[in-house]
C-alpha cells in the first residue's frame, strides 16, 4: 500500500510539474512572437490609417478655380490652351478661355501656368483588400475603382473588406478614397479555382444569387473559370432579368465565342485568348484578327491588365525587384510578410515550367492587344492591383505606358482609363471627360500626358470629387501612411508583460516543485 501511495503521488506531480512547464513554455513562446509581431508592425491595435486621415481632412472648399492651365479634355485628341477651370461643390461648373472667365472672389486658386488638366483615371479591374490602398489609388491620379472581388456579407472574409460599406462612408464624406464600383462575389463552378469562389453547380442556385447581388445594390455580376454552359446560361439570363451588366473570366467550358454572343460586358486578363497556365493561345493563332473582329462587332470590352502575369514566376532577382518597386515603402509589414507566400501560390498554379514565362506572357499579350487595337476593339485600364507585388495606383502608370508598348498611342491609352472606362461603367454623363456639369475628378500634371505618356504620373495635384490635393498634401498623406506602420510604446512593451509573467510563474513553479520534492524525501524517510 505504501508502495502504491507514493508511485500515485510521484505521477501526479510529474504530471502536473510537465503541464505547469508547457504552459510557462507556450506562454514564452507566445510573448516571443508577439515581442517580434509588434515590434516589426505586422500586429497592431489600430485600425487602417486611411480612418485616421478621414476624420483629421479639413472640410473641402466649395469653389475652386485652375487658371491658365492647358485643359485635355479627353473628347478627343486635342489640347485647350489658357484655360479656366471652375468647379464648384464638386461639380465642373465652367470651361472657358482665361481673358473671358470672371473668377470668383471667394474661389481656391489653384495656378495652371505649364500644366495640364485632364479626368482623374479609372482602374477598371482592382481587389480592394486593404482599407489603405484607397489613399495608393488618388495619391496616383486614380478617382474611381471597379473593385471585381464583392464581400459575401455572410461570413468574414480574409482581406476582403465589405466594399459596399466602403463605398457608402466614401458617397456620404466620411471616408476618403476613390469612387468605388463593384461587382459582387464571384461565381464559380467545380472545380473551383479559388477557395474563396463560391459554387454554383445548378442554375437555381446561380439565379438566387443573382437577385441576391442585386438586392445587396452590387453594379454587376463576376463570372469565373469553371461554370458550366447551363450555369452560366442561367447568371446571364438572371443578369439581364435584373438589369446587371456581366463581367470577368471567360469560362473554360463555355468558350470564348459563347462568350463573345452572349452578351457578357467585359473580358479580365485577356482569358478565353490567352491560357496564362501554359502560356498559349486559346484561339488558333492565325485567327487572331478573325477573333478581335469578333470582338469588336460583339462590343465586348478587354480589360487586358498587361502588368499581370509578367509579374509571375519571377528569377530570385526579379523578386527582389518586386519587392523594392515604387510603392512598396506604404505597404504594411504585414501584407510584406504575406506577399511571397501569395507570389508564390498564384505562380505555382501556372504549368508552363520555363524560367522565360514573364517574357513569354508579355509578348502572347502584347499580340493580342495589337489584333485587339488594329480592329478598334475595346480596351480599357486595369491593373488587377492588390495582387501580390502589384501595388495599388502606382501599378496603373506601369499599365499605361504597356499599353503604348503594344500600340496604341498615349491618347488611345488615357481614352481607355478615362472616357471608355467611364463610357463602360454606364456612367459617362456623370465623369470621363473635362467638360461642364461632370464630376469634378482631375489630374494636374505638370507636363503633357499626350506627348508621352509617362507624364501621366508626373502629377502635380489630384481632385476626387470636388477636393483639391496639391501634390505637397498627398505626400503628407503617404508620409503618414508609412509612418503608422511604425508600432507605438505601448504595442512594443505589451508582449514584455508575458515575458516577464511566464519568468515569474517559472520561478515559482521551480520553487514549488523543490519543496515537494524535499516533502516526499522526508516522508520517504519516514
Amino acid at each position: 500500500m505504501w508502495h502504491y501511495n507514493v508511485k500515485n503521488f510521484l505521477w501526479g506531480h510529474n504530471m502536473k510539474n510537465f503541464l505547469s512547464k508547457f504552459l510557462i513554455g507556450l506562454l514564452l513562446v507566445v510573448g516571443l512572437a508577439l515581442l517580434y509581431l509588434t515590434n516589426a508592425g505586422i500586429l497592431s491595435s489600430d485600425k487602417p490609417y486611411i480612418y485616421e486621415l478621414s476624420n483629421e481632412l479639413p472640410a473641402a472648399n466649395p469653389l475652386v478655380a485652375f487658371v491658365n492651365v492647358n485643359v485635355v479634355p479627353m473628347d478627343s485628341e486635342r489640347v485647350l490652351e489658357n484655360q479656366t477651370v471652375i468647379v464648384r461643390d464638386g461639380t465642373i461648373e465652367t470651361i472657358g478661355n482665361g481673358e473671358q472667365v470672371q473668377v470668383p472672389d471667394e474661389a481656391l486658386i489653384v495656378d495652371g501656368q505649364g500644366k495640364y488638366l485632364m479626368p482623374g483615371l479609372v482602374d477598371m479591374h482592382v481587389h480592394i483588400q486593404f482599407e489603405d490602398d484607397m489613399l495608393l489609388w488618388v495619391a496616383n491620379g486614380v478617382t474611381s475603382v471597379r473593385n471585381m472581388w464583392g464581400h459575401t456579407g455572410k461570413m468574414l472574409q480574409f482581406g476582403f473588406p465589405d466594399q459596399l460599406a466602403l463605398r457608402k462612408q466614401i458617397e456620404q464624406g466620411t471616408l476618403f478614397g476613390p469612387t468605388i464600383y463593384t461587382t459582387g462575389p464571384s461565381m464559380e463552378g467545380s472545380p473551383s479555382f479559388h477557395p474563396m469562389a463560391e459554387v454554383f453547380d445548378t442554375p437555381e442556385a446561380a439565379r438566387e444569387s443573382v437577385a441576391w447581388q442585386k438586392a445587396r445594390g452590387y453594379d454587376f455580376i463576376k463570372v469565373y473559370d469553371h461554370l458550366s454552359p447551363e450555369v452560366y446560361q442561367a447568371i446571364l439570363g438572371a443578369a439581364r432579368e435584373n438589369d446587371m451588366p456581366v463581367v470577368g473570366h471567360v469560362p473554360l467550358a463555355v468558350g470564348l465565342d459563347n462568350v463573345l454572343a452572349g452578351g457578357q460586358q467585359t473580358i479580365e486578363h485577356l482569358s478565353g485568348y490567352v491560357d496564362p497556365d501554359t502560356v498559349e493561345f486559346i484561339i488558333p493563332r492565325d485567327q487572331l484578327d478573325e477573333y478581335a473582329v469578333k470582338t469588336r462587332e460583339a462590343r465586348v470590352w478587354n480589360v487586358v491588365t498587361l502588368t499581370e502575369y509578367p509579374r509571375s514566376k519571377e528569377t530570385p532577382e526579379g523578386i527582389e525587384r518586386l519587392k523594392t518597386q515604387p510603392g512598396t515603402v506604404y505597404y504594411s509589414p504585414a501584407w510584406k510578410l504575406f506577399a511571397p507566400f501569395f507570389y508564390k501560390m498564384s505562380g505555382d498554379a501556372h504549368t508552363y515550367p520555363g524560367a522565360d514565362y514573364p517574357q513569354r506572357i508579355a509578348a502572347l499579350n502584347r499580340e493580342i492587344v495589337q489584333a485587339l487595337h488594329q480592329a478598334d476593339a475595346g480596351i480599357l485600364l486595369g491593373t488587377d492591383a492588390a495582387q501580390a507585388y502589384n501595388i495599388p495606383g502606382f501599378s496603373i502608370h506601369e499599365e499605361l505606358v504597356m499599353l503604348v508598348e503594344a500600340g496604341l498611342s498615349p491618347y488611345e491609352a488615357i481614352e481607355a482609363g478615362t472616357h471608355d472606362a467611364a463610357l463602360a461603367l454606364g456612367h459617362l454623363d456623370e465623369f470621363g471627360k473635362v467638360s461642364e456639369g461632370k464630376r469634378a475628378d482631375l489630374l494636374l500634371l505638370d507636363a503633357n500626358p499626350l506627348d508621352d505618356v509617362a507624364n501621366a504620373s508626373k502629377i502635380s495635384g489630384v481632385m476626387v470629387r470636388g477636393r483639391w490635393l496639391p501634390q505637397t498634401e498627398l505626400q503628407s498623406m503617404l508620409d503618414g501612411l508609412k509612418d503608422s506602420f511604425e508600432p507605438t510604446l505601448l504595442e512594443r512593451l505589451w508582449p514584455l508583460l508575458l515575458l516577464v509573467s511566464a519568468t515569474l510563474a517559472a520561478i515559482v513553479s521551480n520553487r514549488s516543485s523543490r519543496s515537494r520534492h524535499q516533502s516526499s524525501g522526508e516522508e520517504g524517510l519516514e
